[in-house]
């Protein structure tokens, strides 16, 4: 259905949508006329032979990557209610599917569905040869430092829709490739393929964010990828939604300090278990196991009772403990009577002293007995308990040597358990030791004592503060490193066993340094930076140089910085993520 570009498809639109709501309302084509967008989404206008669907109705069938205006069900950038300034009068248009005619597969199928398809990465009618590509659908073929509008997949500079205040109307336009007629290599390859880096005229405005309100080359939410290319010193600009968004997202801000910062060398560690606070907990006898009483990942307080176990030699040490005890006791009466005659000159003295030395040899076994016991891990308490209790029964308890957490279990119920295998591992993770690899050249650098701050790769913004313990006496023949041990403080329980960690050694020597809080820093595309507050709700991403840590937990700003300036220092993981989250699509949008 071809219609001349004037009255006709003005009159052909007035008249179906007269058809389908009557005349109460405002239709489409009223809409089109003065630029205003209807408040109820258009509906759609056309038909199909039963059970068949296109691209209009069944969102399936759509271009990947081309934007959909669903107001009026057609493609954005086909849509003249929505954006105006894109329509050609020049090309017939497909009122029905609201394409132009020229590449309408609906209404002639000799076109095919293949002639309005978008490339994924493209933002508008393009195709190729096979295995072709070009700088819309292909970044390794764009202008070098030339902003590159993702949301409409053209260039920064051509891009009406953000930067309506650049176009050039006595300039033809190419709309396949987004481009001047006059530059556009990709219809003139006679122009050669510098020609796309044509910059727009002398006298045209800069590129500029609307959205918000800072230079395009400057806008950190929509030129995240900018950030790479950042020497130190220089910055991209955040705006928040609001001036009040830093209040209410808790952002605090302080200028930084000027101190003695000490030089320090960077090593690499591996975060390990204390090892003088790590236990293999084994059976003192061998037996059954009858009750597990902790699993993985619980808190045990010292003395408390892990596992029980059947055990034939704890029957046995009891039995024994209590038949020592009540020979004892006999020994006792017999030397307390023989005594007793003795005074009297009633009995022979040698019959007293027989009774003295067996009482004696009665006392040590009931100390032999009762050492079993202790030694089997029964408490004193438990061991009185035994006697007056008079039971011989077989459990026997595994117990916790100290407060910890249980990091590995292989008790099994009803699995036979010796002393040859380990049935828990328990760690107090309250302090860790890091496990340092210090080169041959470095060694007489470091000195038992010397502070540390230790960073984890894994979580770049935690810093952890240390002293060296150790330092091997040797150094290993392989790798040609010094191993040394330090001990840190871990109470929030961050640091986990395995862990690769950077660690700042501080060798002495101090120098006057700007020193901002060590959670000030953040890495990102692996260069530090951090945020400085410009306005109530502008804030600049400054890459910086930085140099040692602090004992004090501050780090010390080399260059990029100036002591007048406010960083933000509380909440500044908020303002990483107001700036990364426009990676993942958040950028900007159309208004």
């Amino acid at each position: 259905m071809k219609l001349s570009h004037g009255i006709m498809p003005l009159v052909c639109l007035f008249t179906t949508s007269f058809l389908l709501w009557g005349c109460d309302g405002e239709n489409e084509t009223s809409s089109a006329s003065d630029g205003s967008r209807s408040s109820n989404a258009i509906q759609v206008v056309h038909s199909h032979d039963d059970g068949d669907t296109c691209f209009i109705c069944d969102d399936t069938k759509r271009e990947a990557g081309r934007l959909w205006c669903t107001e009026h069900a057609r493609y954005e950038d086909r849509c003249w209610i929505c954006q105006p300034q894109l329509e050609d009068p020049a090309r017939p248009y497909c009122v029905e599917h609201y394409l132009y005619e020229d590449e309408c597969h609906l209404c002639d199928s000799a076109l095919g569905s293949s002639e309005s398809t978008v490339n994924e990465s493209a933002g508008g009618p393009h195709g190729h040869s096979a295995d072709e590509t070009c700088f819309i659908c292909d970044a390794s073929k764009r202008d070098a430092g030339r902003l590159w509008c993702s949301e409409h997949d053209r260039y920064e500079d051509r891009c009406w829709i953000c930067q309506p205040q650049l176009e050039d109307a006595s300039r033809a336009y190419c709309e396949e490739h987004f481009l001047y007629e006059d530059e556009c290599h990709l219809c003139n390859p006679v122009l050669g393929g510098g020609a796309s880096a044509t910059p727009s005229r002398d006298d045209a405005p800069a590129l500029f964010c609307h959205e918000h309100g800072v230079d395009e080359i400057e806008c950190g939410i929509c030129q995240p990828q900018l950030a790479e290319t950042l020497r130190v010193g220089d910055s991209l600009l955040v705006r928040m939604p609001s001036a009040r968004s830093a209040e209410l997202a808790g952002l605090t801000v302080e200028r930084p300090d000027r101190g003695a910062a000490s030089a320090s060398i960077i090593l690499l560690g591996e975060v390990r278990y204390n090892g003088n606070r790590l236990a293999k907990l084994t059976p003192l006898a061998p037996g059954v196991i009858t009750d597990i009483r902790v699993d993985v990942g619980d808190r045990v307080e010292e003395g408390q009772i892990l596992a029980v176990i059947n055990s034939v030699e704890v029957a046995r040490a009891k039995s024994a403990y209590l038949s020592k005890t009540a020979e004892l006791e006999a020994r006792t009466t017999v030397f307390e009577r023989e005594q007793k005659l003795v005074d009297e000159n009633i009995a022979a003295r040698r019959d007293f002293q027989d009774a003295q030395a067996a009482l004696k040899l009665a006392e040590l076994e009931v100390r032999r007995t009762h050492q079993q016991l202790i030694n089997l891990g029964f408490t004193e308490s438990e061991v009185a308990d035994i006697a007056v209790e008079q039971s011989s029964s077989s459990d026997l308890y595994v117990r916790a040597p100290f407060g910890g957490t249980v990091v590995d279990r292989t008790a099994v119920l009803g699995e036979a358990a010796d002393s040859e295998g380990s049935l828990f591992e328990i760690a107090d993770l309250t302090t860790m030791w890091i496990e340092i690899a210090v080169p041959e050249e470095r060694v007489f650098q470091i000195e038992r004592g010397g502070k540390i701050v230790a960073s984890v790769r894994a979580l770049p913004e935690l810093k952890v503060l240390g002293q060296i313990t150790w330092i091997s006496p040797r150094i290993d023949e392989r790798t040609r490193m010094v191993r040394a041990r330090a001990v840190v403080a871990n109470d929030r329980g961050i640091l986990r066993h395995g862990m690769f960690t950077e660690v700042a050694a501080m060798i002495g020597g101090t120098s006057s340094s700007l020193l901002v809080p060590d959670e000030s820093v953040h890495e990102i595309d692996g260069a530090p930076f951090v945020f400085v507050r410009q306005e109530p709700d502008l804030f600049a991403v400054r890459r910086v140089d930085v140099g040692p840590h602090t004992a004090s937990g501050t780090i010390a700003i080399l260059a990029g910085l100036t002591e007048a300036e406010e960083v933000v220092t509380g909440g500044s993981f908020t303002m990483k993520t107001e700036f990364l989250k426009s990676r993942l699509g958040a950028g900007c949008v159309d208004d």
